[in-house]
């Protein structure tokens, strides 16, 4: 192909030689001439095949060789990736069983978790009982049984002490409490019988021979031949236990020769009241017979405060009674002698001289009588209006303090309630405070509240009763009154003008 410009260039050079030349020659040159570009071409395209096949040997044995190195990567790939997934598959099974083992694990915490919040929760709670166990026995013990006291002040100090650390040991504060109540057990079984240093009533230091029993009886006597004992007063405020050297003389007696006999016998007759529910002062005793007047000034001890209204009410109501008893019957009495000679001036038509005689006697009756009289010379409608105006202005005057004689009656009960409600309260407080166990201090404190409306009571029902037989009395004269005065008016005026 690329000789074919050639020999077209040569041709178009001659033209001359070409003229000259038959057709067939010149059809067999160019023949030859393309067959010579031809087998050049054949030549080159051979020559160009041969080195493109070379070229693809070398790239099919660069592809072969390629295919072998993937085939080998391949083969290296699988292996590794054979390798992984068998430790992924491991490593998997592994992750579950670490993943069991987990949520087992976290179980087994939640489960120690609320069994340690239970048992924290348990040991604070027997932390805060004990400390208020300790607390209320610190507050007891002042007021109980003397003997001993100073050690189980102690113990309970230093169990107090602890429980007001950051960190109290429980155990130790429980122990120091519980040694401090087995003390206090012991002192309630044990006997003793021995001389001691006490204070003898206002004498410091005194030597004295000293008998207990328990926490039940503690008597003494020193070498004069005083006597006294602790005996429980039964109080709710103060101390429960007191010394006492102002005996009753049999009580006194009593103790001084249980206390000489004790050191000779193994039994001796003491008094003293087990139960402890009362004082042993008030269980033996020589007091003086108490006349009505003592007994009313410790009874209106007893009520308090209120029982002082409760007193101005009944001397008020008292006051008011007598008050409206005379008024209701000075200004609602007749007598037979102001009667006849009513009616004899009234026979007579003097008028005037019956009024002047109504204006004499200055009562209820005669006031609306004279209203009458002296409207006797006009007609009746006057006369009646004029009674009328009479009977209004007496009624005030018969029914005056009336109501508040009646509210008396009414306050009274309220004032004892009150007083019953506040002694209540102060009870309360009081065994809030100090603690009881014994149910008839508390019958005996609610007893002392109840004074007060017992009081109200006593007050409000005679009270009631004489405002009811104020008002009886009072309806007597007012019926009376208007009786009367109708009568004095028709009797003036026998017809209606």
């Amino acid at each position: 192909m690329k000789l074919l410009p050639v020999v077209l260039a040569v041709l178009l050079a001659c033209p001359a030689a070409f003229a000259r030349k038959s057709d067939a020659e010149i059809r067999d040159s160019v023949q030859r001439a393309e067959i010579r570009a031809l087998k050049l071409e054949i030549d080159a395209l051979a020559r160009e095949r041969m080195r493109k096949a070379d070229s693809l040997e070398k790239l099919e044995a660069a592809h072969w060789g390629k295919r072998y190195a993937e085939s080998q990567f391949s083969e290296r790939h699988q292996a590794t990736v054979r390798e992984l997934d068998g430790r992924y598959g491991k490593l998997s099974t592994d992750l579950g069983r670490l993943g069991e083992e987990l949520v087992s694990a976290r179980e087994l915490s939640a489960d120690a978790g609320e069994k340690a919040d239970g048992e924290t929760s348990a040991y604070e709670a027997f932390a805060g009982l004990v400390k208020s166990s300790v607390d209320r026995s610190m507050e007891e013990v002042p007021g109980d049984h003397p003997v001993g006291m100073d050690a189980r002040l102690l113990r309970l100090r230093k169990a107090q002490e602890e429980g007001e650390k950051k960190k109290p040991d429980v155990r130790r504060m429980a122990e120091a409490y519980f040694a401090e109540r087995l003390e206090r057990h012991e002192k309630t079984i044990l006997q003793t019988f021995g001389s001691e240093t006490t204070q003898f009533g206002n004498r410091p230091d005194v030597r004295v021979t000293r008998l207990r029993l328990g926490t039940i009886f503690l008597g003494e006597t020193d070498a004069e031949g005083e006597v006294q004992a602790l005996l429980r007063t039964g109080s709710l405020q103060g101390k429960v236990f007191e010394w006492n050297s102002s005996l009753p003389a049999p009580m006194a007696q009593a103790i001084r020769k249980a206390v000489r006999e004790a050191a000779e016998n193994d039994r001796v007759v003491v008094p003293v009241d087990l139960l402890q529910n009362k004082a042993v002062k008030r269980t033996i005793s020589d007091a003086e017979e108490t006349g009505l007047k003592q007994e009313l000034e410790a009874w209106f001890r007893k009520g308090g405060l209120v029982m002082y209204p409760l007193l101005l009410v009944a001397l008020l109501a008292l006051f008011l009674f007598a008050e409206r008893s005379i008024v209701i019957t000075r200004r609602g009495r007749s007598d037979a002698k102001f009667d006849a000679e009513l009616e004899r001036l009234v026979a007579a038509k003097e008028y005037e001289k019956a009024a002047d005689l109504c204006l004499k006697r200055d009562t209820g009756l005669s006031l609306v009588l004279f209203s009458v009289l002296r409207k006797a010379r006009d007609d009746r409608e006057t006369a009646e209006k004029s009674l009328q105006e009479g009977l209004l202005r007496e009624q005030p005057k018969l029914e005056r303090h009336m109501a508040l004689l009646a509210a008396m009656g009414g306050i009274a009960p309220l004032l004892g309630l009150l007083g019953t409600v506040t002694g209540i309260i102060d009870l309360f407080t009081v065994i809030t405070e100090v603690g009881t166990n014994d149910a008839r201090i508390l019958a005996g404190g609610i007893s002392e509240a109840l004074v007060t409306t017992e009081a109200g009571l006593i007050i409000a029902i005679p009270t009631m009763v004489l405002h009811g037989i104020l008002n009886e009395r009072l309806e007597k004269a007012t019926s009376e009154i208007c009786v009367r005065s109708t009568e004095l008016l028709n009797r003036i005026f026998p017809k209606a003008k």
